[in-house]
C-alpha cells in the first residue's frame, strides 16, 4: 500500500501520518510500500487520536502494548501447538 492509499483510508488525515512519522510510530517508506500491518497500525492510531481523543504519547504506549499482546498471543499459540504435538 502506498502512502496516498494509506492517507485515504484514514479520511485524508495527512496531519496524523506526519505525527506518526515524527513520533517514530510509523516509518517513512523509502523504496517500499506500507504493509497491511502498518496500515492497521495507522487505522488504530486514527481511532485512538480522532475518535477516542487519546493524546499522541498515549497512542504510542497503546500501540506498543498492542504489539506486545499480539506477540504474546502468537507465542501462546505456539506453546499450545507444541503441547498438543507432544500428547500425540
Amino acid at each position: 500500500m502506498i502512502l496516498h492509499e494509506l492517507i485515504a483510508i484514514i479520511d485524508d488525515d495527512r496531519d496524523l501520518v506526519e505525527q506518526l512519522l515524527e513520533a517514530g510510530v510509523l516509518t517513512e517508506p523509502l523504496e517500499r510500500d506500507y504493509s497491511d500491518e502498518e496500515a492497521e497500525l495507522v487505522r488504530v492510531a486514527h481511532v485512538l487520536l480522532r475518535e477516542l481523543e487519546v493524546n499522541l504519547p498515549g497512542v504510542e504506549v497503546i500501540l506498543r502494548m498492542r504489539q506486545e499482546v499480539i506477540g504474546l498471543r502468537q507465542q501462546m499459540a505456539e506453546v499450545i501447538r507444541t503441547l498438543q504435538s507432544a500428547r500425540r
